[in-house]
């Protein structure tokens, strides 16, 4: 009798701690997630398949699809350009933040897309890399960069220009104009799945802690 009730005991906890195990370890719902990584990221209710669109042009002016960057890994889009006079370097550098403080950062690749591709194509990567040396920079000529954005979802605009000229004190006769402009431009961070499927936004206020706790979470859920 204690024998066999011993038995039913041992049987009845084993079952009770292989249920809590896989509770603890069994993937979030999406409800689940969507309400653990808000505010930080919002989950699209459909992931959207974006990658016949992502063809990108590097610093020599060769195409590059996005796939050939990303590696299958995840990828974090941001769009902004190389004179972006403050919320560009703020941003990528709390994404470097967020990046080196993920356990997956491993599974993450943080791409920089300028949407001023003339003044900013041959800089690209040296731009990207000033903020965190596993970052990439890219970009697309007007057209397809007008395609990519409204795909994405993506808004910008040039809201300042103005032309000067600067003249050579010797050379009065040799005078090149030059436009100054700033741009108006998304502030939220893109997620893609490594299929290239738009999977979350990260909007504002963008703090790292709390980025790389919610990439992390979205990365494992939904690997």
């Amino acid at each position: 009798m204690k024998r066999t009730t011993i038995t039913l005991v041992t049987i009845v906890t084993i079952t009770l701690l292989t249920l809590v195990a896989f509770f603890l370890t069994s993937p979030k719902s999406i409800n689940e997630l969507k309400r653990s990584v808000a505010p930080t990221a919002s989950l699209y209710p459909e992931g959207k398949m974006v990658t016949g669109v992502l063809n990108f042009v590097d610093d020599n002016n060769s195409i590059i699809h996005l796939s050939e960057a990303s590696n299958d890994k995840w990828v974090l889009l941001y769009f902004g350009y190389v004179a972006c006079p403050n919320i560009c370097p703020t941003d990528l550098a709390k994404i470097s933040q967020a990046l080196n403080k993920m356990e997956e950062k491993e599974s993450l690749q943080v791409v920089f897309i300028s949407i001023d591709p003339n003044r900013d194509i041959g800089k690209l990567n040296g731009f990207a890399k000033g903020f965190n040396s596993a970052f990439i920079g890219l970009s697309a000529h007007s057209n397809e960069l007008i395609t990519i954005s409204k795909t994405l979802g993506v808004y910008h605009q040039v809201v300042a220009a103005q032309q000067t000229t600067e003249s050579d004190s010797h050379a009065a006769h040799s005078q090149e104009p030059h436009e100054h402009y700033e741009l108006d431009h998304t502030t939220s961070y893109l997620l893609l799945n490594p299929e290239l499927t738009l999977t979350a936004i990260l909007s504002s206020p963008h703090q790292p802690t709390a980025m790389a706790k919610a990439l992390d979470e979205i990365i494992k859920a939904l690997r």
